[in-house]
């Protein structure tokens, strides 16, 4: 005869077992597709053309910000969403030219109820960060025989539902950028429901990125 205890263990291990399979593995790579289904595998790198797929156990996906919602690189620890940046073009207008949105991979800074994304792109139009580093590198190296590509780091922001927007860059513009002064302003608004961070943004002058990440990350860690 089987204990009552154990009769009662068994169903709550059961389900303790089946969430932690439906869950994503934080020492596991993994794909999500649109319809949130999360497929684990392998991350493997083209070194050559760059771009990576992911090798699972019944078939091949390429890492394709168009086709998926995220994946995760266990090996980096960094986890990436599909977004569509900002265009030089209005969205309005865009939508009456009928141009097509093409989203890229953008890589989690911080999570939660702010999201902070980095951005990297090259003087060759190239957008080739991808989780992989060492396949960026020396396909920039291929692209312009030899000579390193110049590398231009973005970082957007969202809140909530909030469209994605541009915080943070290092280089003369970017695409769908305000002012540095609506930049602060918008940064500023989104911590205002937390006192203690909004207090300590607006005792500080600087607008760095690493003052910016400080910030975020107090906000998504703290009570208001």
């Amino acid at each position: 005869m089987i204990p009552v205890k154990l009769l009662i263990a068994l169903p709550l291990l059961a389900l303790g077992l089946s969430a932690r399979a439906d869950s994503p593995l934080k020492d596991k790579s993994y794909l999500v597709t649109k319809t949130n289904d999360t497929i684990y595998g392998k991350i493997k790198a083209n070194y050559w053309i760059g771009g990576a797929k992911l090798i699972a156990a019944d078939s091949t996906y390429k890492l394709d910000p168009n086709v998926y919602t995220a994946y995760y690189n266990a090996k980096n620890k960094v986890l990436y969403r599909s977004k569509v940046l900002p265009g030089f073009i209005p969205e309005d207008l865009a939508k009456k030219m009928a141009i097509p949105e093409q989203a890229s991979w953008l890589k989690c800074i911080e999570d939660g109820k702010i999201k902070l994304y980095e951005y990297k792109a090259y003087t060759f139009g190239n957008q080739m960060d991808n989780a992989l580093d060492v396949t960026s590198a020396i396909s920039s190296a291929i692209a312009t025989g030899g000579i390193p590509n110049a590398e231009y780091t973005s970082w957007f922001i969202e809140k909530d539902s909030s469209r994605i927007t541009s915080i943070k860059y290092n280089k003369i513009i970017s695409a769908g950028s305000k002012t540095r002064k609506e930049r602060k302003e918008l940064l500023k608004d989104m911590l205002a429901d937390n006192d203690k961070v909004s207090q300590n943004y607006n005792q500080t002058n600087s607008f760095t990125f690493k003052v910016i990440e400080k910030l975020v990350h107090e906000y998504n860690n703290s009570k208001s």
